[in-house]
């Protein structure tokens, strides 16, 4: 049985209502229950500090078992981060218990703020977090919090040695920025500061690669994209200005960060592409001022995912969220 058929189910309506609408005054503890197998999970690996974290606990019943009322109304969460004891999330139901047949399925997702889980999380990294829900074996995963790059301030930060991490629905890919080693200076300081100034003001957030050429590269960043009703623009969009060219000696190679422009070398606003496959005939044409340092298997995964006309990928790819790991000066 579905979680459909079973809240379709007139019998099981019945057994709700009888059970959730009666004044109890004791709740019930979810403990290990036979019959009935739990598993918890999140369909986002990283969760941004200033947002929600979506947990999604799905219940299969194997065999006639009565459960605690709270796995269907509350919630209920063990939690460490960084191996360390944090805090006990909870949320209260309507207790009581409720009889489930063999074959049922239910699944529902228990949306939280990030900062329940981890309130005094370290600014400068990721926060790794284990939750578990109380007493249910098996119910259990782990996230990571990120920064909140809104709280970063710029003029304090190395931006020759911080770095990005793009968090897309492939998967993470983490950007340094490409300075020069004689003497440690960024090589395209103007494009640096624009990208985080945009991840800082949360730009690049729910966009998407809307250009995808494997063995070439993927493009994103544009605006536009994050309204399928203006999928016609898309490619055309910027932050509402431009800013110059900084063409220098770095090399188009697989991993290259790069930005997107026009006819005009002066052109370049918000959209970047990542090179998949060596393409040194972009070399002094376009700015490059980064690289991929991790994540290649994502770059791999997106530059390969089916395309429809204008190198448009079929799925949807999300780039999530652009979180700023910040160095001091």
């Amino acid at each position: 049985m579905t979680v459909a058929t079973f809240f379709g189910n007139p019998l099981m309506l019945r057994i709700l209502t009888a059970v959730f609408g009666a004044v109890l005054t004791l709740g019930v503890s979810a403990q290990d229950i036979p019959g009935v197998r739990a598993t918890l999970s999140t369909p986002r690996s990283i969760v941004a500090a200033g947002g929600n974290v979506d947990l999604r606990l799905l219940l299969e019943v194997t065999q006639d078992a009565d459960v605690p009322g709270d796995l269907l109304s509350g919630a209920s969460f063990d939690v460490r981060i960084d191996d360390k004891a944090g805090p006990h999330v909870e949320e209260k139901g309507k207790g009581g218990t409720v009889h489930l047949v063999a074959g049922t399925r239910i699944e529902r997702t228990v949306s939280m703020p990030a900062s329940r889980f981890a309130p005094n999380a370290d600014g400068s990294g990721f926060a790794v977090v284990a939750v578990s829900w109380t007493g249910l074996a098996g119910a259990n995963c782990v996230f990571k919090i990120a920064p909140d790059s809104s709280k970063i301030d710029l003029t304090t930060i190395d931006m020759a040695k911080s770095k990005v991490v793009l968090v897309t629905s492939l998967g993470e890919m983490t950007i340094s920025f490409t300075v020069d080693k004689a003497t440690g200076k960024l090589k395209a300081p103007g494009h640096v500061e624009n990208f985080l100034k945009l991840c800082k003001e949360g730009f690049y957030d729910g966009t998407k690669f809307h250009r995808v050429i494997r063995n070439f590269m993927i493009q994103g960043g544009d605006p536009f994209t994050k309204d399928d009703k203006k999928m016609a623009m898309w490619g055309q969009g910027d932050p509402g200005y431009k800013i110059p060219a900084e063409f220098n000696d770095t090399k188009h190679v697989r991993g290259t960060l790069s930005m997107a422009r026009s006819s005009d070398p002066n052109s370049a606003g918000s959209q970047f592409f990542i090179v998949h496959k060596d393409s040194n005939h972009l070399d002094n044409q376009y700015t490059a001022f980064g690289s991929l340092e991790a994540g290649a298997d994502t770059l791999d995964s997106i530059a390969n995912t089916p395309v429809a006309a204008g190198d448009r990928p079929l799925t949807p790819v999300v780039l999530f969220a652009a979180v700023i790991l910040p160095v001091a000066k």
